[in-house]
């Protein structure tokens, strides 16, 4: 990420501006650092803290107080320097404060994972009541080995529901359907059950071909639910 930023193809303020709060951070510091970063991208060695101040409602003690805050804190790296001429000069490196956002990202990710395997378990036991330790390794089977999203395997079971099938072998067999064709996003599952549909409507009205032997097309798991419920 940090690297992204340096080469002009990541915005730090639109990125800061959604975690500056969970990272501890208040309204004046996004702004202070959102200064900063512009000031040592454009001019690394010879930028001042004045030009901040002179940005800001704050004065140059507040200034340089948020700029040592974030020093200590970890958000900001300092080093040292020689140049060719063996003059000292200091480095200042944003790197410390991407590994924060970062982290902070996975961390919301991880839990909106967590949430929503909740709720989709949630959702399949309402469904079809406790699960048995067969049922839960498919399940499991889906999310790790298969590698399918969460939204995903809900739109296979609406699709279900929608035929009043409550089976999860009938799941199984949409999601299977849709890892033969390497459909991995709920756009183009959709896509894909609309295309079966059409082309079931299709089949019905000329009589011509029966889709259940054309290779390209869907997988008739619904024709073949009804006959093993009856």
């Amino acid at each position: 990420m940090y690297e992204l930023w340096k080469q002009g193809a990541l915005n730090l303020g639109e990125i800061l501006a959604m975690t500056y709060k969970k990272l501890g951070l208040d309204e004046v510091t996004y702004t202070f650092l959102v200064i900063f970063s512009r000031l040592i991208k454009e001019k690394p060695s010879s930028w001042l803290l004045s030009e901040i101040e002179a940005l800001m409602t704050i004065d140059n003690k507040t200034c340089s107080q948020i700029f040592v805050g974030l020093i200590q804190n970890g958000f900001l790296l300092v080093e040292t320097k020689e140049d060719a001429d063996g003059r000292r000069f200091e480095k200042y490196s944003l790197a410390p404060l991407f590994l924060k956002i970062e982290a902070e990202l996975k961390r919301e990710k991880n839990a909106k994972v967590t949430t929503d395997l909740q709720a989709l378990y949630d959702k399949i036991e309402h469904l079809f009541g406790v699960l048995s330790p067969r049922d839960l390794e498919l399940v499991n089977m889906w999310l790790s080995d298969d590698g399918f999203d969460v939204t995903l395997i809900e739109l296979a079971i609406s699709e279900m529901q929608m035929y009043d099938i409550r089976s999860l072998k009938y799941v199984d067999k949409i999601l299977l359907d849709w890892k033969r064709k390497n459909i991995y996003t709920v756009d183009e599952a959709k896509r894909s059950l609309i295309n079966f549909r059409e082309r079931k409507v299709e089949n019905q009205a000329s009589k011509n071909e029966d889709a259940s032997t054309n290779p390209a097309d869907y997988y008739d798991w619904i024709e073949e639910a009804k006959q093993r419920l009856k």
